[in-house]
């Protein structure tokens, strides 16, 4: 039986402090970013190119934070600002801009806004605060967006400001996929980003998918990993793909699955219903489990779930009927707080226990509401906080997971 007291680390968004066997990209992409002085703060651009697993989201973000460590350390007028967005879980365009936009203000939708107005807001709140900004666009496939408007602002920046303004801060660049995304490319070539700035990441080996694994399960279980778990897990995920992301859901199973992890199977008791999808229950049982949240929380919760379960998280729109709905059957509270630089966040907290949470059943004629949420089969999911517990070590695949029953409300 194996404890895992530090699962945070093997969550999919988790970047390491270390990018294993990437050194010479890091350096050739500090290069490319410059910020080695004032005289260096103007607007940079990158990309990162490889094959899907190789790293390219964790040595974007990674050259971002460094970026951003050493625009403090210079001492930027004003504290600088990091923007990374997961191009995958967005709905076209507007959902880019909006992202962006929800780096200031969490609670913010562009539901109904056209995308170059929501984009001009995200710029209109830099020049406004005078921050330095790296923004981060990865997770770009063939399926993505279309990010030309998106990259056009990025390189005239000065376009979406109202007439007469100028005088935007510097703005750092990175974008990260795979080789596949013909369309990203293509549009960044159109709006004038340079392919020279062009990083390209090569498949792992098998001793660096070796050591990425052995470190990650070192931090995870804050000791020395048992002996061969790595070596074992990293030769089957190189068998399959020379893949990291491949590798470490092959550990995240080992470790949590089966039964390692509690799941919500709240009681049917008394009159009350509820009518939302499953993995919106359970992402709310998960992000309020260690008290109060906020919404940017939970959102970042179901995604995981929806990720997992290899589809789509759901609209910001049709998220937040559902707490509302919730709201008003007494189960939930929500709270509309200040937030940081003026913005405001929604905070959400339990209005009633979760043992007396229930599900309603399918209406006749009709398409099943909601599958019963009593004990889904386990995930594979890096969990924090309370859902902690001894796991056992094992590693077989899971079984297939029967598709939930739901309809869109």
């Amino acid at each position: 039986m194996l404890s895992v007291p530090h699962p945070e680390v093997l969550a999919p968004d988790f970047v390491p402090p270390v990018a294993l066997g990437r050194n010479a990209e890091l350096a050739r992409l500090s290069e490319l970013l410059g910020a080695g002085g004032p005289a260096e703060w103007t607007a940079r651009f990158a990309e990162v190119v490889g094959p899907a697993g190789a790293g390219t989201s964790a040595v974007a973000r990674l050259a971002a934070r460094r970026l951003l460590e050493g625009i403090r350390r210079l001492g930027a007028p004003t504290p600088p600002l990091l923007a990374a967005v997961r191009v995958r879980r967005c709905r076209g365009t507007v959902g880019v801009a909006a992202a962006l936009v929800q780096t200031f203000d969490e609670g913010f939708d562009g539901h109904g806004f056209p995308a170059a107005e929501v984009l001009a807001g995200f710029f209109r709140r830099l020049r406004r605060d005078g921050r330095p900004a790296v923004v981060v666009l990865d997770d770009l496939g063939p399926s993505s967006p279309d990010l030309e408007l998106i990259l056009r602002g990025f390189s005239q920046p000065d376009r979406f400001l109202p007439e007469g303004e100028s005088g935007l801060p510097p703005i750092w660049l990175l974008l990260a996929g795979v080789d596949e995304a013909k369309g990203a490319w293509l549009a960044a070539r159109r709006a004038g980003l340079p392919e020279r700035a062009r990083v390209t990441l090569r498949p792992y080996s098998h001793l660096t998918l070796e050591a990425i694994v052995e470190d990650r399960l070192v931090r995870a279980l804050g000791r020395p990993a048992p002996p061969g778990m790595a070596a074992e897990i990293a030769e089957r995920a190189h068998g399959e793909s020379p893949s990291a992301s491949r590798a470490l859901d092959i550990l995240r199973r080992a470790l949590f699955e089966p039964g390692g992890v509690p799941r919500f199977a709240p009681p049917a008791v008394g009159r009350d219903r509820l009518s939302v999808e499953p993995r919106v229950l359970e992402a709310l049982h998960r992000a309020l489990a260690a008290g109060p949240v906020t919404l940017g929380e939970l959102k970042r919760w179901e995604a995981r779930l929806a990720d997992l379960d290899g589809v789509r998280p759901l609209p910001a729109t049709t998220l937040w009927r559902r707490l509302v709905r919730l709201e008003a059957e007494g189960f939930l509270r929500r709270a509309v707080r200040m937030g940081g630089e003026g913005g405001t966040r929604c905070v959400l907290e339990l209005a009633r226990p979760f043992t007396e949470w229930s599900v309603r059943p399918a209406p006749s004629g009709s398409r099943p509401v909601a599958a019963h949420v009593g004990a889904p089969a386990p995930r594979s999911l890096a969990l924090p906080g309370p859902m902690r517990g001894p796991i056992p070590n094992a590693w077989a695949p899971a079984p297939r997971r029967p598709p939930a029953g739901g309809v869109r409300l």
